[in-house]
């Protein structure tokens, strides 16, 4: 017996392109899902039901509008951590209150575990005016736009800064799956799921996965990776028999506003060291002369330490942050410490003194170690 492969197209507002600073980084081709949740696979009968290698097929050998079936979520779940296991990414594990939370919750929840297990800082929750924008999109069946009411705030180039993006598929897991690992061009047009990737080399593909990661740079510059006072909007609806997904991003143009539902709060809810914690950590200085520092980090008690961050300020006491300056380091997956050097020609003056703090990212948070104090240039 045979079900028809079920329908995963994707769209993409049409956007500037302008040059940024910082690109995610994709898979070379797409990944083919292994195991297969887009074929039903082999069947039987059963005293007149259906039953598939694909749990996710219905007894009446269809495709489901929207499947809470826990096989299929493990099913489709498998797929994406092989798919995370060729780009020598963490697996994904849900959280314990997983088949309680709401489709945009799912949506939200899936999205920052895709942004920190490549250590970027999570979103931090859902807004009701991004959901409210998010869920007129996807009864449209179409991308989201800014929000009403939601005051954005601009990027580094000076963009309004925001991301968005729409989907289908039987569930959250095979909408994040089309969404962050078959986004580029699969062979042909028959063949390519995102419809904005119209050749090897179309400024749309892989445009899906890098909006939601913050920043598409061949397509619009987003929110940015690295945001962590951004907020999220989801929108889920049903059209003709077809679910539809829609996430908008938006950078608040000041403080954060309220959220309905939040990251922080969600934390508890993941098994111990799943997404891990930092206990303790330890900044030294290396060496400083001339226009470069070189500074070590180290972290105790954690699990996925990805992103370390170096801070340095004017004056002894990491207070004068008008002349902070940064360098971003991403090490290798789980690397508990290392050395970063940074260069500045105009910032290190002669006989200056200075300070420097490091912040460790990690997908349960972040920890910023003490002040430290460099001393003179």
């Amino acid at each position: 017996m045979a079900v028809s492969a079920v329908g995963l197209l994707l769209a993409l507002g049409t956007t500037t392109p302008r040059l940024t600073m910082e690109a995610p980084t994709n898979p070379p081709a797409n990944i083919e899902p292994v195991p297969n949740f887009l074929v039903a696979g082999s069947g039987s009968y059963t005293n007149g039901v259906a039953s598939y290698e694909n749990p996710c097929v219905t007894p009446q050998s269809t495709w489901p509008v929207f499947s809470t079936e826990a096989a299929c979520t493990a099913y489709v779940l498998a797929a994406i951590n092989n798919a995370r296991s060729r780009e020598n990414v963490a697996p994904m594990v849900l959280p314990t209150n997983w088949e309680s939370l709401s489709i945009p919750e799912q949506m939200f929840v899936v999205t920052d575990l895709e942004r920190v297990a490549r250590g970027y800082p999570p979103y931090l929750g859902l807004n009701a005016k991004l959901n409210h924008e998010a869920m007129r999109a996807a009864v449209l069946y179409d991308d989201p736009t800014l929000a009403s009411g939601f005051a954005a705030g601009y990027d580094a180039l000076g963009v309004t800064a925001w991301g968005g993006s729409w989907a289908g598929g039987f569930n959250v897991l095979a909408a994040d799956y089309v969404m962050f690992y078959d986004d580029g061009w699969g062979g042909s047009r028959s063949v390519t799921s995102n419809i904005a990737c119209t050749s090897p080399n179309a400024s749309g593909c892989w445009a899906h996965r890098d909006e939601l990661l913050g920043n598409a740079p061949n397509y619009n510059p987003g929110v940015g990776l690295w945001c962590d006072t951004c907020e999220f909007g989801a929108g889920y609806a049903v059209v003709s028999r077809n679910s539809s997904y829609a996430q908008l991003i938006e950078l608040p143009a000041s403080r954060p506003p309220p959220m309905v539902f939040t990251w922080q709060n969600e934390v508890q809810y993941f098994p111990g060291g799943a997404i891990g914690t930092v206990k303790t950590i330890s900044v030294a200085k290396v060496a400083f002369a001339g226009s470069s520092l070189r500074v070590s980090w180290s972290v105790a008690g954690v699990q996925n330490a990805s992103l370390a961050v170096l801070y340095t300020f004017a004056g002894s006491s990491c207070a004068r942050v008008g002349l902070t300056t940064s360098f971003r380091y991403v090490p290798v997956f789980n690397t508990l410490r290392s050395t970063v050097t940074m260069s500045a020609a105009h910032f290190f003056s002669p006989r200056g003194q200075y300070s420097a703090v490091v912040r460790i990212y990690t997908p349960g948070g972040s920890l910023t170690s003490r002040c430290v104090v460099l001393g003179h240039n």
